[in-house]
């Protein structure tokens, strides 16, 4: 049962319903430490409809240690059937306690949109990171899962 978000405007009747995004995991990502392996962290970026300006939504915990994480942390996104919702994932390897992403090591990156998510077989996307010329840099597994709309 399909459980719907309702607001209405001047234009009409917009529904939507509530999935939260899950990170799930990635695979096989870049090694970017010397004497250790990376230590992942996958931030999400939403884009805005009309400003088409990237902004950050979240970020999941760092994992150490790792090129297979499994991030637990989980974000709730409205889903508007009828609307392109862009998303943007970027893995990066976590070299200091830093929120300044530019002082740590890029990993790759996917774009999608959550359409793509949910409407994949049962709510699950696995597509390749790429975003560093000439490197395989892993794959991301993302699902989404439907929320009730009690707030």
């Amino acid at each position: 049962m399909l459980a719907f978000s309702m607001l209405v405007t001047s234009v009409g009747l917009i529904l939507s319903t509530f999935f939260g995004i899950l990170f799930g995991v990635s695979r096989n990502l870049l090694d970017k430490d010397t004497f250790s392996k990376s230590d992942p962290l996958c931030v999400l970026y939403t884009q805005g409809v009309e400003t088409k300006q990237w902004r950050e939504f979240g970020r999941t915990e760092t994992i150490d240690n790792t090129l297979n994480p499994d991030f637990v942390r989980k974000y709730i996104l409205d889903y508007f059937f009828e609307e392109k919702q862009n998303l943007r994932f970027d893995l990066y390897d976590m070299d200091s306690k830093s929120p300044d992403l530019s002082k740590h090591d890029f990993l790759g990156q996917l774009f999608c949109t959550l359409g793509e998510i949910v409407g994949s077989p049962a709510s699950r996307l696995e597509k390749p990171l790429g975003g560093i010329q000439g490197k395989k840099c892993g794959s991301i597994i993302l699902s989404a899962e439907e929320l009730s709309n009690c707030r």
